[in-house]
C-alpha cells in the first residue's frame, strides 16, 4: 500500500461554506483518504466561522494558535485557546469566533472525511425581525404587578402573587384582566375594570423597569448591518414607544405595532403577515423573536421562524412541545443566527 506524505505549506488555502480558510493536509484529493481526513482551518482576526454542522461527519479541533469562542447548538459556549481539544459530534450545529489579536489556527481532524455535501449552515440571512416586548426586551413585569396589586385592594382581594400575574401576561389586557378579575369583569363589565387597570398602570408602569442584557447592543449591531426591526406588542403603542424612549432603543424600530394597531392579537399571525406584506417579504425573510408561547405559537401560525428566549415569563413546558427553531438564553446570541 501506498503511504502518502503531504506538507502543510505545499497545500493551496480555499474557502469552505461556513467561511473559514482551509488548507488540507490529507484529504480525497491529495490521498487516497478513506476513513479521515486532516486539515488545518483558519479564522482570521475579528471573524467568525458561520454557524454551521455535519450530518454524518465527526470532528476533532486542535487549536494550535490564539483564541476564540466556540457556540453550540446556537446556546451553549465556552472560551477555547492554543492547546485545547474539543469533540463535535455529527449533527451538531457549531460556529468559531476569533476574540484574539492573531488568527486562530485550528488543526480538524473528520471522520468520515470532510465533504462540501455534508456541511450545512444554519445561519439565516433574516431581513426582518419582529420582537415581542414585555419579557423580550424588557423586564416590565413589577410595573404590571403593582398595577395588578392596586385593583386587588380597590376590590377587597388578597394580595395576588408575582408569578401568578406575569403567567397572565401575553394575549392582551381583556384576556389579562379576566384571569386576574374574572368577578369583577362579569359584575362591572370589561369596560369599567380595564379603565381602572389603566389609570394605575399610568403611574406604575416604570416600576422596576430594567431592559435586558444585551439587548441594546444587540438592537444596534443590527440596525447597522440594515436589518429592518419591528416591535408587535400586545400592549398599547404609547407604553411602548414611552418605555424605549427612557431605555434608549426608540431609534432602532423601524416600527412599532400596539394592540391597537392590529385586526387580530397575537398568537393570531395577523401582525407577521400584515408586515411581511407591507414590505414585500417571504416567510424566509422573517424571524419572530419573543419569550412566550404567544409568540412561538403566532410564528408557527405564520409560517416562520422563531427565536424562543427563556428568561422570560413563558412555561418551559409548553415551549418544549411548540418547538421553536432556536432556543436562547442570551438576547445577544441573535448575532450569531442573523
Amino acid at each position: 500500500m501506498k503511504i502518502y506524505k503531504n506538507n502543510l505549506n505545499d497545500s493551496k488555502p480555499f474557502i469552505t461554506k461556513d467561511s473559514s480558510i482551509i488548507r488540507s493536509i490529507l484529504d480525497s484529493t491529495n490521498a487516497k483518504v478513506k476513513n479521515s481526513s486532516l486539515a488545518e482551518a483558519v479564522v482570521p482576526e475579528g471573524k467568525a466561522t458561520m454557524a454551521h454542522q455535519h450530518r454524518e461527519t465527526e470532528e476533532i479541533y486542535y487549536f494550535t494558535q490564539g483564541r476564540g469562542t466556540m457556540i453550540f447548538n446556537m446556546k451553549e459556549r465556552f472560551p477555547v485557546k492554543k492547546g485545547d481539544g474539543v469533540l463535535i459530534p455529527p449533527g451538531t450545529t457549531h460556529k468559531v469566533i476569533n476574540k484574539g489579536k492573531e488568527d486562530l489556527k485550528i488543526l480538524c481532524v473528520c471522520a468520515p472525511p470532510y465533504s462540501h455535501n455534508d456541511t450545512f449552515i444554519m445561519e439565516k440571512a433574516y431581513k426582518l425581525v419582529i420582537f415581542d416586548f414585555d419579557g423580550t426586551l424588557v423586564d416590565s413585569a413589577t410595573g404590571i404587578w403593582h398595577t395588578a396589586n392596586e385593583m386587588a385592594k380597590i376590590y377587597n382581594m388578597k394580595p395576588l402573587k408575582r408569578d401568578f400575574v406575569i403567567k397572565a401576561v401575553g394575549t392582551g389586557l381583556d384576556s389579562f384582566l379576566t384571569d386576574l378579575f374574572p368577578g369583577q369583569v362579569k359584575g362591572f363589565g370589561m369596560k369599567k375594570v380595564m379603565g381602572i387597570y389603566r389609570a394605575i398602570y399610568d403611574v406604575k408602569y416604570k416600576d422596576g423597569l430594567r431592559i435586558y442584557r444585551n439587548v441594546k447592543q444587540t438592537l444596534k449591531y443590527l440596525y447597522a448591518r440594515g436589518v429592518m426591526l419591528a416591535i408587535a406588542s400586545n400592549k398599547l403603542k404609547k407604553y411602548v414607544d414611552d418605555i424605549n424612549k427612557e431605555l434608549g432603543i426608540h431609534d432602532y424600530f423601524d416600527i412599532t405595532l400596539g394592540s391597537e394597531d392590529v385586526l387580530r392579537r397575537k398568537p393570531d399571525p395577523f401582525v407577521v403577515r400584515h408586515l411581511m406584506k407591507k414590505y414585500s417579504l417571504r416567510k424566509k425573510d422573517v424571524l419572530f423573536v419573543g419569550d412566550s408561547q404567544y409568540d412561538v405559537e403566532t410564528a408557527k401560525n405564520a409560517g416562520v421562524d422563531c427565536a424562543y428566549l427563556e428568561y422570560g415569563y413563558a412555561d418551559k413546558k409548553i415551549i418544549k412541545k411548540l418547538k421553536p427553531e432556536f432556543y436562547l438564553d442570551d438576547f445577544g446570541a441573535l448575532r450569531e443566527i442573523i
